[in-house]
């Protein structure tokens, strides 16, 4: 348990909390966004837990080997492709109501910020 209180695990923590407020908050003040608070919510849970993988992942690398390192950033941003590729397929096929270009460009921006962080895992790992 000790793993994900590190100091490098901090920002994903911030960053996912920090989230599921601003939803929270959105949803219970009924401001009138349009946004779809649950699917937020299921986007960052999503990018939390597959954060949480890679930083398992990430920290047991070997620092000597920069292949390796190179190898786990490919197979982390692979692994996300893989699974919100097979989330959209699934989303498509059960014929809801479709989901908004805010909510695709926030999901994005979630995806990019978690993927920032991932990223400076392996520079403050490769720097260590």
């Amino acid at each position: 348990m000790n793993l994900y209180f590190q100091k490098n695990f901090r920002p994903v923590f911030a960053l996912f909390f920090a989230v599921l407020a601003l939803v929270f908050i959105q949803q219970k003040m009924a401001i009138q966004l349009p946004i779809n608070g649950m699917f937020i919510i299921a986007v960052n849970g999503m990018l939390f837990s597959m954060a949480l993988f890679n930083f398992k992942r990430v920290s047991q690398l070997d620092v000597k080997n920069p292949n390796a390192m190179v190898r786990s950033v490919m197979t982390g941003t692979m692994l996300k492709f893989i699974v919100f590729g097979g989330a959209a397929l699934w989303y498509a096929t059960q014929k809801k109501a479709p989901i908004g270009t805010n909510n695709l460009f926030i999901a994005m921006g979630l995806y990019l910020l978690y993927t920032w962080i991932e990223i400076g895992w392996t520079k403050s790992k490769k720097d260590a």
